[in-house]
């Protein structure tokens, strides 16, 4: 019986420090960010860098950046849990909430512009004139492409019909292949081509501006606990306001602030759902 009691007493007396010590070991995890790969994984990284290096000073604990190969593996490694954080395109933001439970938490306030674009040496001077030719686009789940093909379609011009597709792994990688002739457009967001090199900029003109579309929303995987799910979208705002990592980005990226996500702003996003499914069953 006192060897019984004995053993309880040392269960007992055990369980505050194993939990205390499983606490410590949760809050040492690193914070890992999924962001969608947009952009090559190198320019992502260098982009991202001040955010990195912000939330780990603001946190207490480290932070890793995390990306993938395509749009739609990026998507599926979020919903399986790859990522504390995703930073992603506002249409998979919305399929993230609706399907997954994650939870918005803020946005960029620019960047979302769909642009089409040739080399500021072409001939060419309208849409009408790509008639016949190779327009280059990122993933074609990039919500850049689905708004920039939309724009083309309503103004008489269909993809396999008026213009060959030319799919490329990345905004930078469509606009290179302008330069090198393999494609006589290219579609990009204004986002991705302020975080590109100036000169590559510089040597491109905008054939079409296709409008604007919500930038790229923040949110987090509903494994994370209330409270830190506020903390997080307290410091990304903080970031955005006065951080001098965050001048830092935005000064490189053209994103202009973050600012709160609002029920609104998520429900707008709905007009992109069922195409984006479509695209996400039709993609290998």
């Amino acid at each position: 019986m006192n060897r019984l009691c004995g053993l309880l007493l040392l269960v007992l007396v055990h369980l505050p420090l194993q939990s205390a010590q499983a606490e410590a070991a949760i809050v040492e995890k690193p914070l890992e960010i999924g962001v969608v790969p947009y952009i090559s994984a190198r320019v992502l990284v260098g982009s991202y860098e001040p955010l990195r290096q912000y939330l780990e000073r603001a946190l207490g604990r480290q932070v890793k950046l995390y990306s993938a190969n395509s749009f739609k593996l990026f998507y599926e490694n979020a919903r399986r849990g790859d990522y504390d954080l995703v930073i992603t395109a506002a249409h998979f933001a919305r399929l993230l909430q609706k399907d997954d439970q994650f939870t918005p938490l803020a946005r960029f306030t620019a960047g979302g512009r769909g642009l089409i674009l040739t080399t500021s040496t072409s001939t060419l001077n309208s849409i009408q004139k790509l008639r016949g030719q190779h327009i280059a686009i990122p993933d074609p789940l990039s919500l850049a492409s689905i708004v920039c093909l939309t724009y083309l379609r309503e103004n008489g011009l269909k993809a396999d019909t008026d213009f060959k597709i030319l799919e490329v792994p990345s905004f930078m990688s469509a606009i290179l292949s302008v330069q090198q002739g393999e494609a006589q457009a290219a579609v990009t967001a204004a986002g991705a081509l302020a975080q590109m090199p100036r000169a590559l900029q510089e040597s491109m003109k905008t054939l079409a501006d296709a409008g604007e579309f919500t930038s790229l929303i923040f949110l987090a995987h509903p494994r994370l606990a209330a409270a830190k799910r506020e903390l997080l979208k307290n410091e990304l705002l903080k970031f955005s306001a006065n951080s001098n990592e965050g001048k830092q980005f935005f000064g490189s990226t053209g994103f202009g602030s973050l600012v709160p996500v609002t029920s609104s702003d998520m429900a707008r996003l709905d007009r992109y759902s069922s195409e984006t499914r479509r695209l996400l069953e039709a993609t290998p």
